[in-house]
């Protein structure tokens, strides 16, 4: 079972759709008609007849747009590791294995399954693992790679997160907002114990504890002004 994000879902959208004109592969891919250019290594002003389809843009061209066009998708569009299994001849074991010990690169969905973040992966980092790790790490003899640190949400999540909001001034709307939650009925249920974050939500919430935590410096608290993460005690003092 698996999550598909809004995200997600207008990628993959787009993937589905014809993207015959070089205008259709730059909005793929996302890029600007100044950055695609360098990326199709022709100069700027060459490349802007062809986007706005006063001039027929070159089959060798198009060619060269189509691989930008696809490698981009390796690299942006991410699948469950079961999807990724099937696709390409690898044991979902082994996929889940490379991503607990940092073998492969994934990133945890906002939704958990049975309390278990769902972990995604992108077609470009199972080619990264079958590159370096894949069928290379099966003797008893080999050196084990270090393990990554794992986020553990604690048993104490309730009052902890209590005790973050109330020194941080915010209220559960307040907090939602800046974990990325849904609402404040969210953070009400966490803390009230009925739900339990997931690790990434905890993830968010240690990395607002650990703002406020550097707050007292005004150097480091200026950096995480300029960056838009910022307590409710920074809104106050700068203003």
């Amino acid at each position: 079972m698996w999550v598909v994000t809004l995200a997600s879902l207008c990628r993959h959208t787009m993937a589905m759709c014809d993207v015959s004109s070089i205008r259709d592969i730059r909005l793929a891919t996302g890029h600007s008609q100044r950055s695609f250019a360098v990326l199709l290594e022709v100069p700027f002003q060459t490349y802007r007849p062809f986007d706005s389809d006063r001039r027929p843009a070159p089959p060798a061209l198009l060619e060269r747009a189509q691989r930008v066009l696809d490698q981009h998708r390796r690299a942006t569009e991410r699948f469950a590791l079961d999807t990724l299994a099937d696709e390409f001849a690898i044991h979902p074991r082994t996929l889940r294995a490379a991503a607990r010990d940092g073998r492969l690169r994934v990133q945890f969905s906002t939704r958990s399954v049975f309390g278990r973040p769902i972990r995604l992966a992108s077609r470009a980092a199972i080619d990264e693992f079958v590159r370096l790790h894949y069928r290379q790490r099966y003797s008893r003899y080999a050196t084990p790679l270090p393990r990554p640190n794992v986020t553990v949400v604690p048993t104490n999540f309730a009052s902890r997160l209590i005790g973050l909001r109330l020194r941080l001034h915010l209220t559960q709307a307040e907090l939602a907002r800046r974990v990325g939650a849904a609402n404040k009925s969210v953070v009400y249920q966490w803390e009230t114990r009925r739900r339990t974050p997931s690790v990434v939500f905890w993830m968010r919430v240690e990395q607002l504890a650990r703002v406020d935590a550097i707050s007292d410096s005004p150097e480091l608290r200026s950096r995480v002004w300029d960056r838009g993460v910022c307590t409710g005690r920074e809104r106050e003092a700068r203003s």
